[in-house]
Parts: structure tokens; sequence; C-alpha cells
């Protein structure tokens, strides 16, 4: 669409355009003022159809107009000629949700949760102002530049007490759509609540809960439950499960009654305590240690835990380590089926063999470990007990009797091991009876047999993931990009840019540190360009991690050509000069930017068309290129770069700039922006 104006507005460029019309970049001349201008064409006599979507275009704007949310993007005016309608709005100059998403993005928690709390807040007082969006979908969701949310497009809202509801007539994206939606019944609120239960599973988990085609989608919301979030992804909290299975009720009078009830209980599930770990497999390698038998029931034979047969638990790292890692913390706390846990010590566990080692008794000691003693029939017993005590019969001495194969005494307690058959001695062979035990000579303890060492199989302990020293080798993991690291206890961020062919050496760096992908936010562009030189030079004074300066273009990449190249720059918080360099795929480098003074914290919007400047328009050649901002702590350059140079050129007066001002001890920070060019 080719319009320099429309009504009052400037016409500047070209925002996006969808289903519901074209989004233009406008200016207001009247009172100076930029908008976003949504446009569509005025239907033909005729055209019922084309009729229909006009009404629901000012059925937009009365809808939106009548809301006044910090979290719900504002109508300024609606107006219409001979050929055009357009609504005017505020201009969020920041992508959508959908565009975080596609690229792979993935949400701390905190992040997810203050996102869903703004849109339901943003809900919440349209419900209670008798609108309905029945769109809330990733792509109608804004997030300006410090990340709030802004609520868009109500094109197809229901009003209350609007004669625009159409029963059987199925309006929204499927994907998001509830069952009453999808079945084209009447809906209200609570279909906005189902909406926002997708997106919040989408947040948690990177897929949405019902997938497939329109009739197989259609099926799964109406007659399936989805998988739990908890189930996909290791970082969604179980008591998410909870809340999601409400916001995704069949039946609405199941779900949440309302949107501030669905962020409440998203808030409650965010500093819920950890649930316990599901129960081990029946089939798993159970982890225990040995009981000792009682000392004072020295008969009886106790139960010994067992341990089912299987193979040695181990950590193995990568993909799996994960589910290892919850399943050994399953064994730790969980003990099999009749068998006592007790907690082993913290470097090593003891696994119990497939047959472990009884107490002796008279019909089964397969396993006692005799060391017998010759008796002797005047020998008396220790008034302390030795390590290894040994019984000697009372006087009279009981003879055996005359038959084959008598019996050896045992060491510990007098019970008979088995010998093999042989003839019988000739003289009677004493045998050894236990002292009834008396006031004046009491009979000392028995020890115990001494139960043979069990098997000891160190398990090594789940590591603890260091996300900061994962992101500081991710950082320096491809050989050609220029990325910022942060890590905390339980997340890191990387920020920057990297060639297209070293993109993998990220994801490869994280996975070789165990970091799943779902921990990590990745705000990085890739580029196909000549830039590596630049890299390594602007590598030392790159900004960190969420610290000025920023660099934020605004509309949408690709630009295509004839669009005007406009950003942001926000300043440190220190006073400096800011220099823009423009790296091209041709070996050039462009100064937007050669020097010019801003206060600390100033955010400096470049590339606007005025009296004598008409922006930085996009042409050939198409691709990416890079943009860098450079801020120093008084002028960087002696003497004023030319308008365009080589880009080796350009590097050596960098090179000696930088060093000048580190000998100085001036500041200098850099931060790089990929700029992506099309020709249509």
């Amino acid at each position: 669409m080719a319009l320099e104006t429309v009504g009052k507005y400037e016409i500047r460029g070209r925002l996006g355009a969808g289903a519901m019309g074209t989004v233009m970049d406008a200016f207001d001349p009247v009172i100076e003022r930029r908008s976003a201008l949504k446009i569509v064409r005025k239907p033909e006599a005729g055209d019922a159809e084309g009729a229909e979507s006009l009404a629901r275009f000012k059925r937009e704007a009365k809808a939106a107009g009548r809301l006044n949310h910090p979290n719900i993007v504002a109508v300024y005016d609606y107006g219409e000629d001979g050929e055009n309608a357009w609504i005017a709005m505020e201009l969020v100059e920041g992508g959508t949700l959908k565009e975080t998403l596609d690229r792979g993005e993935r949400f701390p928690l905190a992040q997810t949760v203050r996102v869903m709390e703004e849109m339901l807040a943003a809900l919440d007082y349209s419900h209670k102002r008798g609108v309905v969006h029945r769109d809330i979908k990733p792509a109608n969701i804004m997030l300006t530049g410090d990340g709030s949310v802004k609520i868009a497009d109500f094109g197809i809202a229901r009003i209350e007490n609007s004669s625009m509801t159409q029963v059987g007539t199925v309006m929204g994206t499927p994907s998001y759509m509830a069952p009453e939606q999808l079945r084209g019944e009447p809906v209200d609120a609570r279909a906005d609540i189902w909406a926002s239960g997708v997106m919040l599973y989408q947040l948690l988990t990177g897929e949405k809960p019902f997938e497939g085609g329109f009739s197989a989608m259609q099926h799964k919301a109406i007659h399936t439950e989805p998988t739990p979030p908890s189930v996909l992804s290791v970082t969604a909290p179980r008591a998410f499960d909870a809340v999601i299975s409400k916001a995704l009720a069949k039946r609405p009078e199941d779900r949440f009654a309302t949107a501030g009830a669905f962020a409440e209980a998203i808030k409650t599930a965010q500093t819920a305590p950890a649930a316990p770990l599901p129960m081990a497999d029946a089939d798993a390698t159970i982890v225990s240690s040995i009981k000792r038998p009682a000392a004072s029931a020295p008969a009886a034979t106790p139960s010994v835990p067992v341990a089912k047969s299987g193979p040695p638990v181990m950590l193995i790292g990568g993909a799996t380590a994960a589910v290892l890692v919850a399943g050994v913390a399953a064994f730790l706390f969980l003990g099999g089926e009749g068998t006592t846990p007790v907690a082993p010590p913290p470097s090593t566990i003891a696994l119990a063999p497939a047959s472990p080692p009884a107490v002796p008794a008279p019909a089964a000691p397969p396993t006692t470990i005799l060391t017998p003693a010759a008796p002797a029939p005047t020998q008396r017993l220790a008034e302390t007990a030795p390590t290894a005590p040994t019984l000697v019969p009372p006087t009279p001495v009981v003879p055996a009797p005359a038959q084959p194969g008598p019996a050896t005494p045992g060491p510990f307690s007098g019970i008979p091991s088995p010998e093999p058959v042989r003839p019988a001695p000739a003289a009677p062979v004493p045998v050894p009876v236990k002292p009834e035990p008396t006031a004046e000579r009491p009979i000392p303890p028995v020890a115990e047999p001494p139960i043979p060492r069990v098997q000891q199989l160190a398990v090594a302990q789940p590591p603890r993931l260091d996300f900061r020293a994962a992101a500081m080798a991710a950082a320096a993991a491809p050989a050609c990009g220029l990325i910022a690291a942060s890590g905390t206890d339980t997340a890191l961020t990387l920020e920057g840019v990297v060639r297209r062919t070293d993109e993998a050496s990220l994801r490869q760096a994280l996975a070789a540190r165990d970091i799943p992908l779902a921990s990590a936010r990745l705000a990085v562009q890739s580029f196909d360009g000549p830039y590596c030189p630049a890299m390594d030079m602007l590598r030392p004074v790159l900004a960190a991690v969420d610290l000025a300066p920023r660099v934020q273009a605004l509309g949408n990449m690709p630009l295509t050509a004839g669009q005007l190249l406009r950003f942001d720059v926000t300043m440190p918080d220190w006073a400096g000069n800011l220099y823009v360099a423009y790296f091209m795929s041709t070996g050039e480098v462009a100064h937007l930017v050669p020097s010019a003074t801003h206060p600390a914290g100033a955010t400096v919007r470049l590339g606007e068309p005025r009296a004598g400047f008409p922006g930085w328009e996009v042409s050939e050649p198409f691709g990416t290129d890079l943009l860098v901002a450079v801020v120093s702590e008084g002028p960087l350059f002696a003497t004023p770069r030319p308008q365009v140079e080589t880009q080796q050129a350009y590097l050596a007066a960098l090179g000696e700039a930088l060093r000048v001002a580190r000998q100085a001890r001036r500041r200098v920070l850099v931060r790089p922006l990929v700029v992506e060019t099309v020709a249509r």
C-alpha cells in the first residue's frame, strides 16, 4: 500500500500487515505525535463479507477505545474516507511475543510469571468493562522495550450487549480457541481464560498443548487432556500442572472464574514449595543400607533389605542427566517395598548385593564365617570379652552320641556348623555347652559376627550446574562473535551477535556443561559478512549484559528496500560521546553518527527524518549489516573520520583510539546490532 497521507496522518513507513489490515508508521502533524495507523480498504457495494469485515474493524476501535489500561494498546482515533478506514493507535516500538517464541527464546520462570500477570491484569480490566478479546495469542501480545506487555488487536472482540455475536460462526485462532469457541457457541470471558492458559503452557514448555491440523487439534482440545508441563520441561514447577489443568478445563464453569483469580493462582504456584518426587519405577534398582540385627535377640533372624537385581546406578551427563538425577534422588528418599530406607553417607552409597548375608541360624548358615578354637576342659571364660571370644564347656563334660559325623562348635553362640561325615573317634568328643549366667559370673555380651564388607559403589553426586562458568564458556565458544554473558545460580543470559556458521557452537558449549536450554536466555543475532576482525577488536570493550549502552531498532526486521533505518541508543550511567559505525557486507564502514555528546542515561533516537535530513533509506546490497554503537568518556578520535571508509582503515584507527583511551583510563563501551535488509 503506497500512501503518502491518510486523512491528516503522514505515512512514514510500513510496520506490518495481517488479516485485519495493514499497519503503517504515521505522524500526526497537528499534535506532533507518532502513531500506528491500522488501515483497511472499504468494501465495494454489495460485498457482504467485506461489510462484515468493516463492521469488525469498527468494533475493534469501539472495544479498544473504551479501555484505558497501561497493558492495553491505546486507541487515539477512528476515521474513514472514500477508499479507506483507519484506526490511529499507540505505537509500541517492540516486537510481539510470537516473534520472541519463534526465535526459540525461552523466558525464565520469573519473566513468564510477570508477562502472564500483566496480560491477565489487562484482561481482568477489560472483562469488567464488558469486553471479551476472543483472540488472545502471542501475536497479539506486544512487548515494549522494557519488556512490559501490551494487548493489541481487539478485531474480533465481543462487546457486552452487542448484536455482533454470531452463533455457529468460528472466530479466532484455532490453537488458542476454547472448546465452546471451536463449536461455534457463544463465549464469555472464560474463553480468554482458556487462551491465556494455552499461552502459559507455551511459555513454560515451548510447545502448544494441542497440535495438528484443524480437525485433529479441535478433537484434542475438546476430548483430550494435555501432557502436564512439568513432564515436558524440567524448569516448569509441578505446582503449575494444577493451574494449567484448571485454566484448560473443558467446561467453562470449571475454569478460573476471573482473570484475576487466574493471576493469583500463578503467583501462588510460583512460590509453592517443590512437590515431592514421584515414586521410583518398580523395576529400578533400590538404594538402601543393611540393617544390623538387634543385639538383644541373637537367636532371631532379622529381615535384611535386599537390593533388587539390576545394573549399578550411574549418573550420565548430557541430555539424560536430569532424568537420572531425579531417579537417584527418588531412590534416596523412597524405600523399596518391604524395606526401611536409611540415609547413606554423603560421598558413597552402599548397594546391597543380590544375596546379602544373614545372621547364622541352625537351619541355613551358608555364609557364616567360622573361626573354631580347640576346646580345653579347664579353660574359664575371660572376664573381658576379646574380639572373637571362645566358649568352653563347663564341668561335667557331656559326651556326644556314638555315631558318625560329630559337630564342630561354632565360634559365637555354640551353634554347630556343618561338617563332612567322617568315622567316629575312639573316645567321646566333648561338646561345648554355653554356661548358664549367674549373678556372680555374668556372661559377657557375645560379639556379633562381622558382616562381610558390602560392595561399595561410589555414585557421583548430581553436579551442581555452574551457570556462570557455562555462560563464560559459551560466550567464548564461537570463533567469530561478540557476545556478553552473565549467570545466576539458576539461569544464564547470552547477548550479542555471532557468525551464522558459528551459531551451533553456543548450544554445544551449553550442552557440554549439561545446561538445559530452558534455563538459558539467548538474545543472540546471527550474521553473514566480513565482520570477524571487528569482533576481535571490540570484544574487550563490549558492554555487559543488561547494561547500557543499549541499541533498539524501531520496527520489525528485516527492513525492506525504501524503508528507513531508525533506532534508539540508551546511554550508560555516565555522560559520553556517542559514535555509530555501520559495517556493510561490501567491506566498508559508514559513520552514521560521527560524534555527539549526550547526558547519562539519555535515550537518543536516531534516523528520524527532519529538515535537511531525509533519513537512512534501505537500498542495495541486501543482507546482514552490523551496526555498532560506541560510547566513550571524552572524544574517541583525534580527528573526524570520513563519512565512508574501508573496514581495514577504520579498524586501524579504532585500535589506536582504544589504546589511547586505555592508557588515559577513559571508559569505552560498545553494543552491536545486526540489521537485516531484503529487497521486498
